[in-house]
């Protein structure tokens, strides 16, 4: 009988994770499949063919579904762009099903997230978290706004990247075969991630010793060109990869090809949570052996402003520091006032971003001139 093709979760390495966690060299790489039971494509088309849904399909909109590859055709330009509108509706209902997902994710210091899904879900929740953070996309026909690119190194502040282009802007996203063959010329051709717009993204991929697939699509056929774009060395000390569905053939090539070590009897939520169970103790060990404004730093590159913010007010009321005291609580104010401004939709995101920098800033020199 041949060995086989998976590993079982007493095979994965978790100290070793943990550490690689812990010195922001482990990415995170995000499909479409997290939920157990639920093909996201399959659900997007159930969802724009149901009658009581108001925002379903207009009659003679799609022509042709491709379920395999995931892919539609249009009956016009003018029907494509009315579908991804409603595209953008269905993953605002079905990022609200992540959302403890995207609480364990943001309490884990990935330096950055690549996901495949085009929403802006897991963006939202940071933000709406208070976690400071970069959030970017692959655009195949122009480069992302200023205040949408990733400017800093993500070990330096942690970055969320949306591979297939995101909800609304529509000319990013891969709905088509022909999107697909203009996105494949474009990122594999003249505008890589080599591209000045998207280096701190492929140098944080190349400077990576790990990485975490959680719910990756492997079986499709240009996974393959993206992994080589992805780890075009093969040079990562661990790949984990966390979908149950594959069919053997497909493991045994991915691990024979990509190095990949598949995980099987652990569903990529069931994975997640186990990690971060296993991050929270193992944080905690290295919180209480280490120097404060060591600790201030480190959750400052997490984007973990509340944390910092909770920790200053204590240790500078201890002190009875009331110039440093009144500084925090003014800036504890205005970052819940900006909070609630994100929740409440009345701040715009470029305008978010630009003001948590500003956060950000002020808490660093704060840091640096504590005692």
């Amino acid at each position: 009988m041949p060995p086989s093709p998976t590993l079982s979760p007493a095979d994965i390495e978790w100290n070793d994770l943990l550490d690689s966690l812990l010195q922001r060299k482990c990415v995170l790489l995000l499909g479409p499949q997290l939920l157990p039971d639920t093909r996201v494509f399959d659900a997007l088309c159930r969802w724009l063919d149901d009658p009581a849904n108001p925002a379903g399909l207009r009659r003679g909109d799609l022509s042709v579904r491709y379920p395999n590859d995931e892919l539609f055709l249009f009956s016009g330009l003018d029907a494509r762009t009315r579908v991804s509108g409603k595209i953008g509706a269905f993953y605002q209902e079905f990022s609200a099903g992540l959302a403890d997902a995207y609480a364990k994710i943001a309490e884990l210091p990935f330096p950055l997230i690549v996901s495949t899904l085009p929403d802006e879900g897991l963006h939202r929740w940071l933000e709406q978290a208070g976690i400071a953070h970069q959030s970017s996309f692959y655009h195949r026909r122009g480069t992302p706004k200023p205040h949408e690119r990733i400017a800093d190194k993500p070990i330096e502040q942690r970055a969320l990247f949306n591979l297939f282009g995101k909800i609304g802007e529509r000319e990013s996203l891969v709905l088509t075969h022909e999107d697909l063959f203009d996105y494949l010329r474009s990122i594999l051709g003249a505008k890589p991630l080599t591209d000045d717009f998207y280096l701190p993204v492929s140098e944080a991929l190349t400077d990576a010793d790990d990485f975490i697939f959680l719910g990756f699509q492997f079986d499709k056929w240009y996974m393959q060109l993206l992994l080589r774009l992805l780890n075009p060395e093969l040079s990562k000390g661990r790949q984990y990869a966390f979908n149950p569905e594959l069919a053997d053939e497909t493991l045994v090539f991915f691990a024979d090809q990509f190095k990949v070590d598949f995980v099987s009897g652990m569903a990529p939520l069931e994975f997640l949570s186990e990690l971060h169970l296993r991050w929270r103790a193992h944080e905690q060990r290295f919180e209480t052996g280490a120097p404060l404004r060591q600790n201030l730093l480190d959750w400052l590159k997490q984007g973990q402003l509340q944390r910092i913010l909770d920790k200053l007010d204590a240790h500078f009321a201890a002190q009875n520091d009331k110039h440093f005291h009144d500084q925090v609580i003014l800036l504890s104010a205005g970052f819940t006032g900006l909070r609630q401004n994100i929740r409440n939709g009345t701040v715009l995101s470029e305008h978010a971003s630009v003001e948590m920098n500003r956060i950000r800033a002020a808490l660093l020199d704060i840091i640096r001139h504590m005692n």
